[in-house]
């Protein structure tokens, strides 16, 4: 593989500018700007920031695109979703999960994404079909962006008793982490049957968990609390990752800390997704949800905190375009961070610590690293964050993946 060398970068919160040096796809060493080697190949950032490669630790691709397909949704609640899902992926087939996820998947690496955690249903309603897609879909882009696959039984483990054998299935044909989610099960009787089924499973076959949770704002929502116990129960510390968590938001401040601090003691990583859940969530009650959370308090506890884009045009979030830079401005928002610091936290939220979230290897701009890296025109973060027009490259182990422009100028007769 060719050498190359990526000139004058700026690094977040970094002063100078540097020369990134890059070897067989690995980053081989970083200079102050002018002090690089030789490289067959040489990419000018021309002092535009570059940032490691975005990561979306939670979207749904075989969903995606499908939103044209609804038809009438009701209050457009969770509950409704949930119905519309499951009674449209029942056409689903490989080939059109095939198209509609690689067309997804495709957008977020033209916004900088190097690696995902897709979440895949894994039911009675779809079967194996929407994994199979997937599954094909990860073949073809393993050049340039990096799946991770979750199985998970949207419809639950309880109510559908379908699901394990699909689960088993999905873990032997190559899933990479078991999902789920009590809220799934409707009945609240039902939430510790489900979680000790899927750990029993997760312990079977050795692999991570990664669960919805309560994901409104009612306060009686109880489903975080559940997984952080059951985790500690199952001994599974460091090994579940917990999505949405919107109630946590709702609980009184003396429940919302005693949660977090179960969650911490069972190294529970939290992701939350701002942009879908401020429509889902954020509707019919007093006071308005904004579906972010409670990021701040986690942290400071010593929780990993990352935000994912979660839904792309379909039964669950009419809108999206996988960007991960408007993922983070939105968390900002959202979550109410307002801070120099708070601000790169909602940054990395779709970097380092989502990556994390993944545990991933090898992330990151330091030697021996793959060069997973975005280049951008603009100079520093918070032209980055709003959106400013420019240009944004991505490379892939040190090979140009996408690249797109924005401009806008004013017309004068």
């Amino acid at each position: 593989m060719n050498s190359v060398v990526v000139k004058n970068a700026r690094f977040v919160n970094e002063p100078g500018q540097h020369d990134i040096e890059i070897e067989a796809g690995r980053i081989r060493r970083i200079t102050p700007a002018g002090e690089g080697g030789s490289a067959t190949d040489a990419l000018d950032a021309q002092g535009g920031l570059v940032t490691p490669s975005f990561v979306d630790a939670h979207f749904h691709p075989d969903k995606a695109l499908t939103f044209p397909r609804v038809g009438p949704m009701g209050q457009g609640s969770p509950v409704d979703s949930l119905a519309v899902g499951a009674r449209i992926k029942a056409a689903f087939t490989v080939d059109d999960v095939t198209d509609r996820a690689r067309r997804g998947i495709e957008a977020a690496v033209t916004s900088g994404v190097g690696a995902i955690r897709a979440q895949v249903d894994v039911d009675s309603a779809i079967g194996l079909a929407g994994l199979q897609g997937i599954l094909k879909v990860k073949a073809e882009l393993h050049d340039v962006v990096d799946l991770q696959i979750v199985a998970f039984p949207q419809e639950g483990v309880v109510r559908d008793p379908g699901a394990l054998d699909l689960l088993r299935e999905a873990l032997t044909m190559g899933a990479d982490v078991l999902g789920g989610g009590p809220d799934n099960e409707g009945d609240p009787a039902l939430h510790r049957a489900h979680l000790d089924q899927l750990f029993e499973l997760a312990a079977e076959f050795d692999v991570d968990l990664d669960l919805h949770a309560d994901m409104d704002e009612d306060p009686s929502r109880r489903a975080l609390e559940l997984i952080a116990e059951r985790t500690l129960a199952h001994g599974w510390q460091g090994r579940v990752n917990a999505v949405h968590c919107c109630a946590l938001a709702a609980y009184p401040d003396d429940l919302a800390h005693r949660v977090i601090e179960q969650v911490a003691r069972a190294g529970i990583q939290i992701c939350i997704c701002p942009i879908g859940n401020l429509q889902l969530v954020g509707g019919d009650v007093t006071p308005r949800g904004r579906g972010s959370s409670r990021p701040k308090e986690l942290l400071a506890a010593g929780v990993n905190v990352a935000a994912g884009t979660d839904n792309l045009h379909d039964m669950w979030f009419r809108f999206g375009n996988l960007d991960p830079v408007e993922t983070s401005r939105i968390t900002c928002l959202a979550a109410g961070l307002r801070t120099d610091q708070e601000v790169l936290d909602g940054f990395a939220m779709v970097t380092d610590r989502a990556a994390a979230y993944l545990g991933l290897g090898g992330y990151g701009i330091a030697p021996g690293n793959d060069a997973d890296l975005v280049m951008f025109s603009a100079d520093n973060l918070s032209d980055v964050m709003r959106g400013a027009p420019g240009t944004r490259t991505t490379l892939k182990r040190g090979r140009v993946v996408a690249h797109r422009e924005t401009t806008a100028r004013m017309v004068r007769s």
